[in-house]
């Protein structure tokens, strides 16, 4: 029988001498990986079989190119129940989508139309963006996620049973020449346990010990078996992750971290309160003032008095940061979102013959997560996004309005109304995601002049389909018919006229009616379908025998049919939301692929070298949307000695756009950022929403060029940006190279010790992405260019209402680094085994270059940073990981102790972000029962309740990509498996 992996793959990581002191004398400085490596004796005879990075079979200890491996067991050691959250923890992994991403309802909708992915978890090698690695299940491709709000181009590792997992092995480099498009960082193969056999039973219950919040719990079921011809394996799961909320933690239940008020420096409160924020336009000299508590507007004898010109006056006073709102208390935001999810999974094998077996897999998860933000706000006015909200009308006649007057931008009297609609309640996300993959196909074997090949042909589909409701959303068209002419509004079903300007009324309870209500709120219900169909060939096997070993080769051939959608909700893709816009996207696209690749034997058993060998591929992909591209891949082993080995691959990617790059509709992303022509006087101070110092002379000459007028501040935090995809794109270059030693001592106090380094280098040319918002703002301003200029948007008063964006081929990332990794197992001692385990990943340069239209360019150098984007990005120079552990000589008891260690960074604007190490504690026994099928599991993460460093620039006060969120995690888990 050929299937493709029967044997582990005693792969290990890079390490240096340098670290190997430190990683002993210290480990409380070092940090445990979970990529631990297993290691194997160079004279143990292995079965060759295939290994992540190549498609010849061979044995797996003879590999130019860098792999971890990662088995279950360091799974089990995280604690976790995510095998993506997980796998984030490795050092060689970067910023990424996770459950910590709480933001579907203030961000809108990436640039890359891959939308926001609420609930999904992924994975990106060498921080390049999770849609650069390629995620393979048993060295096939996946169908990738649906995220109910856009198109991605990447797998949601939600969608993979943690049970089924034997092991996975991460390639550390570039292989679009094996695997083609998007293994640009690298390549995560998930290897499942399809000859598993028996019964075994896992329970796990954990949560937060501090505050009893983020409930875990997980149940799933393995079994395995059949006879001689045939073998089944069937795997049922259920996962469910409990949310935190921002309010729960001191750090993030202030927008400014470890704060208990609005009425601080640099705060970063709402301007949209439940009693309302009110500019009025020019004619009133911009006045800024909100209600006062208790006033009451019932649209007959009382409405609230207004004095012109007198912001103090009647029944209002002037709008300060005390008067701000806390959209993270009282439960509206998570800082960890829930998660529920059930995964069957069935994989069969049938011998058919002594040289042909047939494979069937059948894969379905279905996924339901929330996430939620405060009340939506309604935004009138400039800045407010939409045409509808931006020339927005307010009738005098309308029986709640206090101003006398028709309130407009055009007329001069409306500059931005803003209300926090509490009595809607919070905006309720939930999505729901269902995925089928169905995979069937042939292995077999043949004879060719003495030679025996080995092939395989699969035909793979697989359908993920989402849906995502939005509670308490507002439909700004009916708003503005109940704010309208009152005729209008009575000549309308179900339109009763709106108390704006009400606020909570004297006894706090709203000055919305449920009538009112009912004709201006909906329920907004957006969805997504991806489909992937790909039938793959691949034949394998030896050529010719050399006089230092045997010709391997592969060679096959793919074809892949993808298509994908999203159907906005029809008031959100009409703009008539008072939410965020969106534009539905269909496309697809479709490519056949062709490659071949040689393992070349050199040299062996020489003076010089014990083996030396090159490895070449080559690989012809023809995309119905990109065009054709080739890559190439060549790389070079020299095995020195039994303990000495040098690598090194270099070879050529690419990535094709995806769906939603290629056919996203127009839709709107919010963002965090400050426009330098606010307040560029410094006269109203960080307090009140201004500056505390004036800007340069520069920056305030150009902005009174723009119409920026002196002490008009940002109203809101967030600004808007628009983008859709492009049809134009093409795809994306990679140029990747690495080098490495491997040193294996044969040393009389250990079993086994490994010391790895690894070198990486990776070039991306035309990446695909938009220009950051804020860049586009900041260079219009420096440079006063039309190509920037035109893109910001500005209104008469001189705010910012929007940026308009596209996706482009503008980009280019430069990236090295080094990989290091240690990997040590006791000799037998009356104490039991000890093994320890290190892997570190020191980033030595991450650059982004993005062309400007004067033939120079931006360079953005973002070592040792840490981005304030919507989807933050954290490039840490150090990431380590370790793990220490013991198994007594009863087999009994296990104990593991895993550090988790990020550097420093500085932020954007420019503070210190702490480093951060994290501890981790497990202790596993096997009673004397049940004939020891019973294993009890009790493990803390981070046991010593490390608090997170704060992170000034985010809105929760923590990295959502780099750190843990406060407070330690305890969990309990038994495992019933007969021997």
């Amino acid at each position: 029988m050929p299937p493709s992996h029967e044997k582990n793959t005693p792969f290990k990581k890079g390490s240096v001498a340098a670290f190997i002191s430190a990683a002993i004398a210290l480990p409380l400085v070092t940090v445990i990986s979970a990529p631990v490596l297993a290691q194997a004796e160079a004279t143990q005879a292995l079965e060759e079989v295939v290994v992540t990075g190549s498609r010849i079979r061979r044995n797996p200890l003879a590999e130019a190119s860098p792999v971890i491996n990662v088995d279950l067991e360091q799974l089990d050691q995280s604690g976790l129940t995510n095998i993506g959250q997980a796998l984030q923890q490795l050092p060689i992994t970067g910023s990424a989508v996770n459950s910590r991403f709480n933001v579907p309802g203030n961000s809108g909708f990436p640039q890359d139309g891959s939308g926001i992915g609420a609930g999904a978890t992924q994975l990106a090698l060498r921080n390049v963006n999770a849609k650069r690695t390629l995620v393979l299940v048993d060295g096939r491709r996946w169908v990738a996620g649906a995220s109910a709000s856009g198109v991605p181009s990447t797998v949601d590792l939600n969608t993979i049973p943690a049970n089924m997992v034997e092991r996975i092995e991460i390639l550390q480099g570039g292989a679009s020449a094996v695997y083609g498009s998007d293994a640009i960082s690298g390549v995560v193969n998930i290897i499942t346990n399809s000859k598993f056999e028996g019964l075994s039973f896992d329970a796990q219950i954990g949560q937060y010990l501090s505050e009893g919040d983020g409930e875990d719990k997980e149940f799933s079921v393995l079994w395995g078996g059949g006879n001689d011809r045939t073998h089944v394996v069937v795997s049922a799961s259920y996962n469910e992750e409990g949310g935190v909320f921002t309010a729960d933690r001191a750090v993030s239940a202030f927008p400014v971290a470890n704060t208990t008020s609005c009425d601080v420096s640099g705060t970063r409160c709402s301007s949209f309160t439940p009693q309302g924020r009110f500019i009025l336009g020019p004619n009133f000299g911009f006045q800024d003032m909100t209600l006062n508590t208790g006033a009451l507007n019932d649209g007959a004898g009382n409405v609230p008095t207004f004095v012109a010109g007198d912001p103090n006056g009647g029944d209002f006073h002037s709008f300060s940061a005390a008067d701000r709102f806390n959209y993270n208390g009282q439960e509206f935001n998570y800082l960890r979102t829930p998660n529920e999810r059930i995964n069957l999974y069935t994989h069969i094998e049938h011998q058919l013959s002594d040289t042909l077996d047939a494979f069937v897999k059948v894969s379905y998860t279905k996924r339901e997560s929330d996430t939620r933000g405060a009340p939506e706000p309604l935004c009138l006015g400039n800045e407010c996004g939409t045409d509808i909200t931006n020339n927005f009308f307010i009738s005098r006649l309308n029986p709640f309005n206090p101003f006398g007057v028709d309130l407009s931008v055009a007329n001069g009297n409306l500059e931005f109304f803003g209300r926090r609609p509490i009595e809607s309640g919070p905006r309720l996300f939930s999505q729901e995601a269902e995925t089928l993959f169905l995979s069937a196909g042939l292995e077999g074997e043949f004879e060719l002049s003495d030679r025996t090949l080995y092939w395989d042909a699969t035909l793979s589909y697989g359908d993920n389909q989402g849906e995502q409701s939005k509670q308490n959303s507002h439909n700004a068209a009916n708003l503005q018919i109940a704010l309208g002419d009152p005729a209008v509004c009575a000549a309308t079903p179900g339109c009763v006229p709106f108390n704006f300007f009400g606020g909570q009324g004297p006894d706090g309870s709203g000055s919305f009616t449920q009538e009112m209500l009912d004709f201006v709120t909906y329920t907004q219900r957006d969805s997504s379908e991806q489909t992937l169909l790909d039938f793959a060939f691949n034949i394998t096997g030896d050529l010719a025998t050399l006089p230092a070993g045997s010709l391997g080769f592969a060679a096959g051939l793919e074809y892949r049919d993808q298509e994908g959608r999203f159907n906005a909700d029809p008031i959100a893709e009409r703009a008539e939301t008072a939410g965020i816009p969106a534009g539905s996207t269909v496309g697809e696209f479709d490519v056949t692929e062709v490659y071949g690749e040689l393992n070349i034997p050199l040299v062996a058993e020489a003076s010089f070298a014990k083996l030396l060998e090159a490895n070449i591929a080559v690989r012809y992909s023809d995309y119905s949307t990109s065009g054709d591209e080739s890559t190439y891949k060549a790389g070079l082993l020299w095995q020195v000695s039994d303990s000495v080995s040098v690598r090194s691959t270099l070879s050529t990617g690419f990535r094709a756009p995806g769906i939603g790059e290629l056919f996203g509709g127009a839709a709107r992303e919010d963002f965090t950022f400050t426009d330098p022509c606010s307040d560029y006087l410094g006269q109203l101070g960080s307090s009140n929403g201004g500056r505390d110092s004036a800007q340069t002379q520069s920056v305030i000459d150009a902005c009174r060029s723009l119409g920026v007028p002196e002490g008009l501040a940002q109203t809101n935090p967030q600004l808007s940006a628009r983008s859709a995809g492009n049809s134009s794109l093409k795809a994306e270059t990679s140029d990747s190279l690495t080098f490495g030693v491997v040193f294996s001592p044969d040393v009389e106090w250990a079993s086994s010790l490994t010391f790895t380094a690894d070198y990486y280098d990776l070039e991306i040319e035309d990446a695909v992405q938009g220009r950051s918002p804020g860049d586009l703002i900041t260079a219009c301003v420096n440079t006063g260019s039309p190509e920037f200029c035109n893109a910001v948007q500005r209104t008469s008063s001189g705010r910012i209402s929007l940026v308009d964006n596209q996706l482009q081929n503008i980009g280019a990332i430069e990236s090295s680094g080094y990989d290091l990794g240690i990997n040590y197992a006791s000799n037998d001692t009356s104490l039991g085994l000890f093994n320890a385990r290190v892997n570190a990943t020191l980033l030595d340069e991450y650059v982004e270059r993005i062309p400007n239209p004067d033939g120079s360019e931006t360079v953005n150098d973002r070592t040792g940073t840490h981005t304030s984007e919507t989807f933050e990005r954290a490039f840490p120079e150090l990431r380590l990981t370790s793990t220490l552990g013991w198994r007594s000589t009863s087999d009994r008891w296990n104990g593991s102790l895993t550090f988790r260690y990020v550097d420093e960074m500085e932020t954007s604007n420019n503070e210190t972000l702490d480093s951060a190490l994290f501890t981790d504690l497990q202790v596993s026994y096997v009673p004397p029962i049940a004939d020891d099928a019973l294993t009890v599991t009790l493990g803390f993460n981070n046991v010593f309740d490390e608090e997170p460093p704060v992170l000034n620039t985010s809105l929760v006060g923590v990295s959502l990509v780099s750190h843990d969120i406060p407070g330690t995690v305890g969990y309990l888990r038994f495992r019933y498996q007969p021997k």
